[in-house]
């Protein structure tokens, strides 16, 4: 960042105090508060179909789950600035799940439809995404696009997830990746994950992992390890 982002950044938090996405407490965009109630999981490696590892910073509740709301449908979009911390601390809490010779993969946020994005004005996952690459130094590709308008994932059974989101994605982008760390606010099921992945692998990317914010509890993968 440049002297001058950063005195406009220090203006800014001047002008307009950062809140707490978890209480709304002013001052910070997550406070010491919130932080030591959420509830991480546990360092260890899951898997879906598609996947070669999942990993999630913490469990889909209380102050963490207040926070990914506030980004995703409240336009608080300096909270993942906050949120890639935690997806940082999850990543290196699991060093070993990267690649043997150490190369690091390619950061690939789960894409919106352009209906939805425009609707909302942007999308979460690209703004978590560049958040951890400025973290890690891990070159961001929105190459992959979401071809097929899903309704909401809310509410439906897994396997209505994984019906509807069935086919919805597709690699545009320039090469593929050989190893692409996917990246996303929240894992249910791993149905939006699976779909991405298979997406990946079709075009000839030879590892794809994935990274959430949050794991919602109570949903099992559909391929647990």
């Amino acid at each position: 960042m440049t002297m001058l982002a950063r005195s406009w950044s220090l203006l800014l938090d001047i002008i307009y105090p950062p809140r707490c996405g978890g209480c709304d407490r002013r001052g910070t965009l997550m406070c010491a508060d919130c932080l030591a109630d959420m509830v991480p999981i546990a360092p260890g490696l899951y898997s879906a179909e598609g996947l070669d590892a999942l990993i999630c910073a913490g469990v889909f509740a209380g102050p963490l789950r207040n926070a990914i709301h506030k980004l995703k449908y409240e336009s608080d979009t300096p909270l993942a600035r906050a949120l890639a911390h935690l997806v940082s601390d999850a990543l290196s809490a699991d060093a070993n799940w990267i690649a043997e010779d150490g190369a690091p993969p390619v950061l690939v946020p789960v894409p919106l439809h352009p209906t939805k994005k425009r609707a909302r004005g942007y999308n979460q996952s690209e703004l978590l995404a560049h958040e951890l690459g400025k973290l890690t130094s891990w070159r961001v590709d929105k190459g992959l696009e979401r071809i097929k308008h899903t309704r909401s994932q809310v509410g439906l059974s897994a396997d209505e997830r994984a019906s509807n989101v069935a086919d919805a994605f597709e690699w545009r982008g320039g090469d593929i990746p050989e190893r692409v760390l996917l990246v996303d606010d929240v894992c249910t099921t791993g149905a939006t994950l699976t779909q991405c992945a298979l997406a990946l692998r079709e075009r000839g990317c030879d590892h794809v992992y994935a990274v959430t914010v949050a794991k919602a509890v109570g949903h099992a993968l559909t391929a647990d390890v």
